[in-house]
């Protein structure tokens, strides 16, 4: 069905989300899916909902890396992290349309919320984990399993949150796993017919309230501190724990 067919409220809801979405990956460097995803699968099924993030997720993200600024030292901290991220997407995407979405949301939502709260209330491990180079491309293929799953790449804003890198390195480093992570699960997609051009069409369209998002998300993460900056991280994942967590038990 073409987004043209749909009500009113349900065009208005789906704006909502990309425009809350996109807002918070501004402010926090990711978002996108993981706020907006939750809002609009409240009006359209979970495939048809990502697929919408395919054009919004790829420019923003350009946009991103471009604006944060620290592509090559990203890269050369986390590509271990990144391949396995891209590896596992794909394996995962194959069980998007399978699996119990309130049953994932639900699992993720725990996760996330765990790991902020361990983060909030003990003691600064990211010396620790930083010394762990082998830990990367684990956790780039655990997330990326529930990525592929779930579409959203929620529990990577938490583990890069725990390792607590410098504020534009943390940035970019979203950006480019988001970027390079949601192509696999677009490329899953298309392949198993997820993915139309009215969705494509679609997800042009949704460019316009996510650069507005984008723009006003921008503006707020550069008049803010470091530590202001790591607070909003972690309210921001207890906002979007919970909000995953309540969509898996309704």
């Amino acid at each position: 069905m073409s987004l043209l067919d749909l009500p009113t409220a349900a065009l208005a809801v789906l704006v909502l989300g990309m425009f809350a979405g996109s807002l918070v990956k501004g402010v926090l460097g990711a978002g996108i899916p993981a706020v907006g995803l939750p809002i609009m699968v409240m009006v359209i099924d979970p495939p048809q909902a990502v697929s919408l993030f395919l054009v919004p997720v790829v420019l923003s993200n350009i946009w991103q890396i471009w604006e944060a600024g620290e592509i090559r030292e990203a890269m050369r901290r986390y590509w271990g992290f990144t391949l396995a991220l891209m590896i596992c997407v794909w394996i995962g995407a194959g069980a998007m349309v399978s699996a119990d979405p309130k049953l994932i949301a639900l699992a993720v939502g725990i996760l996330v919320i765990c790991t902020t709260l361990f983060q909030i209330f003990s003691p600064d491990v990211s010396h620790v984990m930083g010394r762990m180079r082998g830990l990367h491309p684990i956790a780039g293929a655990l997330i990326g399993l529930v990525a592929g799953v779930t579409g959203m790449l929620t529990p990577m804003i938490a583990y890069f949150a725990a390792l607590r890198p410098p504020k534009d390195v943390f940035v970019t480093q979203l950006a480019i796993g988001a970027m390079l992570g949601m192509l696999p699960l677009f490329a899953r997609l298309a392949v198993e017919d997820h993915l139309t051009w009215d969705q494509v069409q679609g997800s042009v369209m949704a460019l316009i309230p996510a650069a507005a998002g984008l723009t006003v998300g921008f503006w707020i993460r550069k008049r803010i501190s470091e530590a202001v900056f790591r607070r909003l991280v972690q309210i921001g994942l207890l906002a979007v724990s919970c909000g995953l967590i309540w969509r898996g038990l309704s």
